[in-house]
């Protein structure tokens, strides 16, 4: 699973913050760093999803002044870059952050603000990302069919809350449940599930990507399931199955103890319960061995199931000609904070 995270203290990529106002006084109200990046469950049909991200805005519940930070590329060490990651002239505007959420899959994720000091308390977040009609600086797709660079648009709500406001050309993701920025270790991740939330606009030659898609979770809070797949299972699944389009392999996770032949596809059908999220089946070395990853889960019980027919799974149905199939399932797996759940595909 991908993610773009927001997280309070440490990570890669620093931000730099532009307006940030608070009438609290330090002598009454600790402050703390926080983080946020981002991250993201892979897709089959895209090589590119391409999000431009201009602020965010922590919303204090109660007094408070929300924190707006602007976001801008630069490099490991804060510094400003250009769309090469040279360092940028002296004069020369910063640039918005553009992510390609393909790139940051499983535990991986990267910070849009990082150790920001705001005060601690309750908030809500408001996270900007440019539509596909953006002048400058859109969200995009590429095609894997054909290569085609298609506009993203995000569907937000229009106006972030607590006159912070909107932008032109730009979608909010607001994020209405409350969550903690505590005195300790605060480091959040803006989770995208692409598989579920990407879908092609018809008769417009666009993609949008749907706010409930989107989940903000605490990795301090959170654990991971993963595992490897062997050569000879990922085969086995292609001779077993009768579907006739090209296979493409990956892991769907459920939430709570359930068995295989109730485990069903993002399409739905009846009787069988759609998956939480779906991860890619990756290798690093040409095929000799193949692994998986959820990043960010939440404690509690799941269960996993392993397709190679994903390519016939679509949250608009099941494509034509095409057979889905879990084809073997590891059930009642136990997530635990900080913790690394392994479960294996190698047993024909």
């Amino acid at each position: 699973m991908k993610t773009l995270k927001f997280s309070l203290i440490g990570a890669a990529v620093a931000l730099a913050l532009v307006g940030c106002g608070s009438d609290s006084d330090s002598s009454s109200s600790s402050t703390t760093p926080v983080t946020l990046s981002v991250s993201d469950a892979p897709v089959d049909d895209l090589t590119e999803a391409v999000v431009t991200y201009s602020k965010v805005a922590f919303l204090p519940l109660g007094d408070g002044e929300p924190q707006v930070f602007d976001v801008y590329k630069t490099d490991g060490n804060g510094n400003y870059v250009d769309e090469n990651g040279a360092p940028l002239a002296e004069g020369e505007d910063p640039l918005p952050l553009s992510v390609n959420l393909l790139d940051f899959q499983g535990g991986d994720a990267l910070e849009l603000v990082e150790d920001q000091v705001i005060p601690t308390g309750e908030y809500k977040l408001c996270v900007f990302a440019n539509d596909g009609d953006h002048p400058t600086y859109p969200s995009y797709v590429v095609d894997r069919a054909n290569g085609n660079k298609l506009p993203l648009t995000v569907k937000g709500d229009g106006a972030c809350p607590q006159g912070v406001g909107k932008e032109d050309n730009t979608g909010v993701l607001f994020f209405n449940n409350a969550f903690t920025v505590n005195s300790d270790n605060n480091d959040y991740v803006v989770e995208f599930d692409l598989r579920r939330g990407l879908k092609e606009v018809t008769g417009e030659n666009s993609y949008s990507l749907q706010r409930t898609s989107v989940s903000l979770v605490n990795t301090v809070t959170t654990g991971e399931i993963e595992g490897d797949v062997t050569t000879a299972f990922r085969g086995s699944c292609e001779t077993d199955s009768t579907s006739t389009n090209e296979h493409v392999h990956a892991v769907y996770l459920y939430q709570g103890n359930v068995a295989q032949d109730a485990m069903g596809p993002f399409a739905g059908l009846p009787d069988l319960q759609v998956p939480f999220a779906a991860a890619n089946v990756n290798t690093e070395d040409n095929g000799l061995t193949y692994e998986y990853e959820f990043g960010f889960l939440e404690p509690g019980t799941y269960s996993i199931g392993y397709t190679c027919t994903a390519n016939d799974d679509s949250v608009d149905g099941i494509v034509v000609d095409g057979e889905f199939k879990i084809y073997k399932a590891n059930s009642g797996l136990t997530v635990t904070a900080g913790g690394e759940t392994t479960a294996n595909f190698n047993e024909l």
